[in-house]
């Protein structure tokens, strides 16, 4: 599996909180074949390898959270005191002291429409991410449901994102954050689609090979199907809640066409700040 360099401000970690951790790793390891081990022992806190690839954490939700299990999307910032610097000046919210944690110096942060993400500072030099393949993360989007243009503004110069925004008809709105002439993010322009006690929020697209397949094992595994398999211009998806109820979408993609040895994408990265 090749893995990729990521940017300053660029989507680079989930986090899973969940109120049973030993449930969720059943669940993603039969659905998406994740390996989860607690790799630190006694941390409590356990990571999903895709092909030896960290994907995602596991970390236990606090008894008295005041969110459901959900996932964290965690954005890339290798300088975090002027990342959180900047998010207060544009008027986001820190939740906290940056702590130190497994994988690096972690903070998390709300932007001015009340979406929920996190900074990290990995250990080590390399930034390196699977993703977009079977098993790993394949979007990350922001539903923001007040304050459209402010937030994207937020990200604008929070991140120094270059965005693109998509030609806005019957009050549909999108902007993308692009990189090397491709988007790895959107925001998604929501007001009045949810109730208003919701707040925006980031959630990431996890990648399957058949997502009819894979939806059709949700039930059996403790989750639920919140909307059947669709076919949308991004590709079939569906969005689900597993099986200590935090949603998340799957989304259809195939299995990457190798070139030479898989393992020749992995010979000059360093993995040390994964173990």
């Amino acid at each position: 599996m090749p893995a990729f360099q990521a940017e300053a401000g660029m989507p680079y970690w989930l986090d899973l909180t969940t109120s049973n951790p030993a449930k969720s790793a059943h669940f993603y390891s039969q659905l998406l074949g994740w390996d989860i081990k607690e790799e630190v022992a006694d941390s409590d806190y356990r990571i999903a390898r895709v092909q030896g690839l960290p994907v995602a954490g596991f970390i236990r939700q606090a008894e008295q959270a005041p969110f459901p299990d959900t996932f964290i999307t965690y954005f890339l910032a290798p300088d975090l005191d002027e990342t959180l610097a900047a998010i207060k000046a544009k008027g986001g919210r820190v939740l906290g002291e940056p702590t130190e944690a497994q994988l690096g110096r972690m903070a998390i942060v709300v932007d001015t429409a009340g979406s929920m993400f996190g900074l990290i500072a990995p250990r080590g030099e390399e930034s390196f991410v699977a993703a977009g393949e079977p098993g790993t993360p394949v979007w990350h989007e922001n539903t923001v449901v007040s304050n459209y243009e402010q937030t994207v503004d937020f990200y604008r110069e929070v991140f120094e994102w270059d965005t693109a925004t998509m030609a806005q008809e019957d009050d549909f709105q999108y902007t993308t954050a692009m990189a090397g002439g491709g988007a790895f993010a959107g925001l998604f322009g929501a007001e009045g689609q949810f109730p208003p006690q919701v707040p925006s929020f980031w959630q990431s697209y996890l990648g399957v090979l058949n997502v009819d397949e894979a939806v059709a094992k949700v039930p059996e595994l403790g989750g639920e199907i919140i909307r059947e398999p669709w076919d949308s211009q991004f590709g079939r998806m569906a969005i689900i809640a597993d099986s200590t109820n935090a949603t998340l979408t799957l989304c259809e993609v195939a299995e990457p066409v190798e070139e030479g040895d898989e393992a020749d994408s992995l010979l000059d990265i360093d993995l040390s700040q994964f173990k």
